[in-house]
């Protein structure tokens, strides 16, 4: 039942897409840390749906926000309900740090470019105000800091923390709003609400079956690329230098490297990014138009140069 309503809300985020003139991308064999990636112009957004938002794992949400960060791409997860109910449309709701979204809302978000209002914290739902405007307007009407707190239902030190930036519960807001008859909430930005900052994998967490990847890793620290495990992807490594990012595929099992290419193959095209695929052994240097590099190939490799040249020829093969 569940695989089914999810395939039913991934449906429906296909068609909000499409709608909204986005280009859409999907991994042939299911991520776990993304279902879609959607490019529009410089937009690029990486997409979740999920059920239950309370399933959302923290080494989901790491890999989402390292995706997030390194691509210069949004990450969202589009939820039904979680443990206290459905998901509010108009809300923005989060779980370690990844904004979360209602379908309603993620319709109006692509196709009205409407942002919500309201975001989900302990203690309650909550409103940005414009802390500026309500200290003008309520010098301007004479109003002090404690008629107004008086007015809200709140201490005189709350005000002025709202007049510096701090957020208010709605109700407090549109009593704010109602007594001083002007509109003080603040939309907000769905695609900078979430916390990007980065903690990545240390390659200590792997387990000895991964050995490869481990030595894979080492090396390609080694001749100077900036390495992101991304384990739960379509592929297992970004590598990463000052002018280029690299998609990594790491396989020991020719049988399953051509669906590792054709995954590849979908999420470059969307993110105009190359990648490349360490293999054991391999007499092909290409396929399905993503270069193979042999890890004893690699291994010899002294500069980056040489793998992005390789990358280069090979992709033109």
């Amino acid at each position: 039942m569940d695989e089914m309503e999810k395939e039913r809300m991934l449906n429906e985020i296909r068609e909000i897409l499409r709608k909204g003139g986005f280009e859409i991308g999907e991994p042939i064999l299911k991520s776990i840390s993304f279902d879609i990636i959607a490019k529009r112009d410089t937009l690029v957004l990486i997409l979740k749906s999920l059920i239950n938002i309370d399933s959302l794992r923290n080494e989901v949400a790491r890999e989402l926000k390292i995706l997030g960060k390194e691509l210069r791409a949004s990450p969202l997860v589009i939820g039904k309900k979680s443990a206290m109910g459905p998901i509010l449309d108009g809300v923005i709701y989060s779980r370690h740090g990844i904004p979360i979204i209602s379908m309603g809302t993620f319709r109006d978000f692509i196709l009205e470019d409407i942002n919500p209002l309201v975001y989900a914290s302990p203690g309650g739902l909550y409103v940005r105000l414009d802390g500026e405007r309500l200290r003008k307007i309520r010098e301007e009407q004479g109003i002090s800091l404690g008629q107004l707190a008086e007015i809200a239902g709140v201490s005189r030190k709350a005000v002025q923390l709202y007049e510096e930036g701090m957020s208010a519960v709605v109700d407090i807001a549109l009593k704010l709003e109602e007594y001083l008859g002007e509109e003080l909430i603040q939309p907000l930005n769905l695609l900078t609400f979430g916390d990007l900052q980065e903690k990545r994998y240390n390659p200590h967490e792997l387990n000895s079956r991964d050995m490869e990847l481990r030595e894979v890793y080492t090396k390609l620290k080694s001749i100077g690329y900036d390495v992101y495990l991304t384990l739960k992807c379509p592929f297992e490594v970004l590598t990463k230098d000052e002018e280029d990012v690299l998609l990594t595929g790491i396989t020991r099992d020719m049988k399953g490297v051509k669906y590792k290419a054709m995954n590849l193959r979908i999420i470059t095209r969307i993110l105009e990014k190359n990648a490349f695929i360490v293999v054991s052994k391999t007499k092909y240097e290409e396929i399905e138009g993503i270069p193979l590099i042999g890890k004893e190939e690699l291994m010899e490799i002294e500069r980056r140069e040489e793998i992005k040249k390789m990358v280069r020829e090979r992709s033109a093969l």
